[in-house]
């Protein structure tokens, strides 16, 4: 799913947007096609998350819904004003006026959303009324949050020092539990269900982060949690070069392309995932499929990419080439991203 056309639309307009917003669906096996998909008023702002099947998108007072396109199925989640750094303003009569961030910061109601949440994941499927939690990388990536199905208020997990300079890079679910990824490579396992709130372990210690793009965390239907670097690398054709390594006990191990067993992934700001090529015709094995998601963090090393960065690409593990998925689908700034990979669960 792409939105960039609703970003240039807005800044055409320089201002909010009150009325339905209509998105572009792209198959993969069909890229000259697109098929325009409506939601509902005010339920879409900005995306920052698909999970089995269901979208994480910010509505136009900055809150988070979830919304499944293919059923239009919505679940409201907390408001953003649970947040201590986030406090509401109303004007005359009691309406909601704007945003004030950290104390002095003021900030729309629509537009404050669009920057402080920069990925969102489910545990399971909502649709099958299950105890489905939404783990959140939000603020300046350097809060880890989470709410469970039925509670009406976001628990802060972790905040990482705003002095730092490390954030978080990715979330995911595996082997019924979070792990969290940062940019300096350090590795979390989230335990939820603790009676005295939620415990951290940390799997894989930081270290200096080299060349380091973005990363990201991928469960595999084979029982690994995988962990995926790209990094800034001029001597290949592109710039860019992915490394992957399996995250154990012992910190990580390097994955030779044998061991993807003909898979390809699925990278950004999905639930990252990685799926059997023999089941799903067309797809490239050995293939990375990347969508850019938040890389703010190491915005030097992206302006140094030679053939630009951004949009949906493929990246094949054996050639070492990027090439654009969609040509006509390209991001136009590396700030903002505005495509996601769906899955449809029905």
């Amino acid at each position: 799913m792409s939105w960039a056309d609703l970003v240039e639309e807005r800044k055409e307009a320089h201002g909010g947007r009150t009325s339905p917003v209509t998105c572009n669906f792209y198959h993969l096996l069909d890229v000259d096609k697109a098929y325009s998909v409506s939601f509902p008023q005010g339920c879409f702002v900005a995306c920052c998350g698909a999970s089995h099947g269901w979208l994480v998108l910010v509505n136009e007072l900055s809150n988070l819904v979830l919304y499944n396109p293919f059923t239009t199925a919505m679940i409201p989640l907390p408001p953003i004003t649970d947040f201590a750094c986030v406090k509401a303003v109303y004007g005359s009569g009691g309406k909601l006026d704007h945003y004030l961030f950290e104390r002095d910061r003021v900030h729309g109601t629509n537009s404050l959303g669009t920057w402080f949440y920069q990925k969102a994941v489910l545990s399971c499927c909502p649709s099958k009324g299950g105890d489905y939690v939404v783990m959140i990388i939000h603020r300046d990536s350097d809060w880890l949050s989470f709410v469970k199905a039925g509670q009406n208020k976001w628990q802060v997990a972790s905040t990482l020092p705003v002095s730092g300079r490390d954030r978080y890079a990715d979330c995911t679910y595996h082997d019924g539990r979070f792990f969290a990824v940062t940019f300096h490579g350090m590795v979390e396992k989230w335990d939820l269900d603790e009676l005295n709130g939620p415990t951290r372990e940390i799997v894989v210690a930081a270290r200096r982060p080299g060349r380091i793009l973005t990363r990201h965390l991928v469960s595999t239907a084979w029982g690994d949690l995988l962990h995926v670097g790209a990094i800034f690398a001029p001597e290949y054709p592109d710039g860019v070069k992915f490394q992957i390594r399996k995250v154990d006990s012992v910190g990580c191990k390097k994955v030779l392309q044998t061991d993807l067993m003909d898979h390809a992934m699925f990278l950004g700001l999905n639930h990252s995932a990685c799926l059997p090529t023999k089941s799903f015709p067309g797809l490239q094995p050995h293939c990375i499929y990347f969508s850019a998601p938040w890389m703010t963090e190491t915005f030097d090393w992206l302006c140094r990419v030679s053939h630009g960065w951004g949009g949906v690409r493929t990246y094949d593990l054996k050639s070492r080439k990027f090439e654009r998925a969609f040509p006509f689908c390209d991001q136009k700034g590396l700030i903002s991203p505005c495509e996601v990979w769906i899955t449809p669960n029905l």
